[in-house]
């Protein structure tokens, strides 16, 4: 039987899914020029699930695999933050 906080942890990916539709548009509004970077950017940051994964390997065969993922925290902190109010920096800028 798979252990609760595995599957819990494994619905997180529901959750992101769900987010990408709501990123996109907030960080590509109003970058003109800049759009096309900035899309290849948030590529990237999709690549980060190339990075993140082996990490979390190396540091569950250290420590073991629940403790690794702590590894997520600092990630999802800055999900929250950009969603409360990073994204609203652009705007204040422009005033």
């Amino acid at each position: 039987m798979i252990p609760n906080s595995l599957f819990f942890v494994t619905l997180l990916g529901l959750a992101n899914a769900l987010m990408w539709p709501s990123i996109w548009p907030l960080v590509l509004q109003d970058l003109g020029k800049y759009t096309k970077i900035a899309s290849a950017l948030l590529i990237m940051g999709i690549a980060g699930g190339a990075i993140i994964p082996p990490l979390y390997a190396s540091i569950g065969q250290n420590i073991g695999f629940q403790q690794a993922l702590w590894i997520m925290v600092p990630i999802y902190i800055f999900i929250l933050y950009y969603a409360i109010s990073g994204h609203k920096l652009r705007a204040e800028n422009k005033l």
